[in-house]
């Protein structure tokens, strides 16, 4: 006797509910250990490198800046350079380390790589190193002005107010060096590593350590002003904007505080976190995220601008850049796309470069520069048209 088929199961609508919200689960699960490994890699790579030199490898990611017709970019593993910028590319007017070229002690420079974006003041190129030491260049030569050493590995660029040089290091201290001589004047020791860069304004710097707070330090003496508890430890470099502080944590939250006081304005959480520098238009704020989207905020409450977020499909650690009326966007794998900044829809891309990103692109006009890891540098049009830039050495 052949047995009756068993009924099938028609799965109530709380199951397909319990199911779905499953998917959803594993789905955010799978993309958050994705972008994890960006962050995971960074940091075992800062914290094994000194140890374990003949096994990390830092590759480094600093931005380029710009000074009249001189771009200054690291174009190479632990080698900065500055670069004349002509019609079909650029010429390479110096390099730094030179060959044999030793610190003080009689030790051998060895910057390792490069992560921090260097800054022009002054006719002088300021820029720290994964050596732990921050340069102070002449622009035109490329010559040592000073040097000053800290305890730990400089991830974040330095920043030059009123005389005054403020850098973060991986040993968990901001440094203020007096700006001509690398005289240290104060420092401010906080309960972990700081990678992000100290934003400057109004006689208060503002720094953002891993140690899960964000603090407000006086300017002229390092003194504290006030403190914020954050849930998670804190990356992205802050912003400034109509008397509201934006700092994005590794805690998935994007922060709104209150400049004068640190009191929490707002936050707005993502699926994974941000280490991206926001961009503020008007009363718009533009984030990336690990979680490869880039949201658009209301700077007043936080709320949504945009009616979804754009998804790049990778983790957005360089900062989104206004070209004219195109928002630009990078992704780590280089992918790059022009956005209207009113609607998030895409007007163009992806454009590939093929190669990863992770520095913040420097805009210049209608056009900018995107550094990519491995220090070759591309430009990027607002109808997303891209070139090489092509480098020649000094006389060559």
């Amino acid at each position: 006797m052949t047995p009756s088929p068993k009924p099938i199961h028609q799965a109530s609508q709380g199951e397909l509910s319990n199911i779905a919200s499953t998917r959803r689960n594993t789905i955010r699960r799978e993309k958050l250990l994705g972008s994890l490994s960006l962050l995971l890699l960074v940091l075992a790579t800062l914290r094994l490198a000194t140890a374990c030199a003949g096994i990390a490898r830092p590759e480094g990611w600093a931005g380029p800046t710009l000074a009249g017709d001189r771009l200054v970019a690291s174009i190479g593993r632990g080698e900065m350079a500055a670069v004349d910028i002509e019609d079909s590319g650029g010429r390479v007017v110096w390099r730094f380390p030179l060959k044999g070229q030793k610190h003080p002690s009689g030790s051998k420079i060895l910057p390792v790589a490069i992560y921090s974006t260097p800054q022009v003041a002054a006719e002088t190129v300021f820029f720290g190193a994964y050596d732990g030491w921050l340069y102070a260049l002449d622009l035109a030569t490329g010559d040592i002005r000073w040097q000053a050493e800290t305890g730990g590995p400089i991830v974040g660029s330095a920043v030059v107010q009123d005389g005054v040089v403020y850098v973060g290091s991986d040993d968990g201290k901001l440094y203020a060096f007096d700006a001509e001589t690398g005289s240290l004047r104060w420092l401010f020791k906080s309960g972990d590593s700081i990678w992000s860069i100290p934003l400057a304004a109004d006689g208060v710097i503002y720094v953002a350590p891993m140690d899960k707070k964000v603090y407000a330090l006086d300017a002229a003496s390092g003194a504290e002003k006030w403190r914020f508890q954050a849930d998670g430890g804190l990356a992205s470099t802050p912003v400034l904007a109509d008397g509201t502080l934006l700092v994005g944590g590794i805690d998935r939250r994007l922060y709104a505080l209150d400049a004068a006081s640190g009191a929490e304005k707002w936050h707005f959480k993502a699926d994974n976190w941000f280490w991206t520098r926001p961009l503020v238009l008007g009363d718009s704020v533009y984030a990336g995220c690990l979680d490869g989207k880039v949201y658009a905020l209301a700077l007043n409450d936080g709320s949504p601008k945009w009616e979804k977020p754009f998804d790049t499909g990778a983790p957005v650690r360089a900062a989104p850049l206004l070209l004219d009326d195109v928002l630009l966007v990078a992704n780590r794998k280089g992918k790059l796309f022009g956005l209207d900044p009113e609607t998030g829809q895409a007007i163009w891309g992806p454009t590939e470069l093929l190669r990863t990103v992770l520095a913040d692109p420097l805009a210049q006009g209608d056009m900018a520069y995107v550094s990519v890891q491995g220090g070759k540098l591309f430009t990027v049009n607002k109808d997303g048209s891209t070139a090489l830039l092509v480098l020649t050495e000094l006389g060559g």
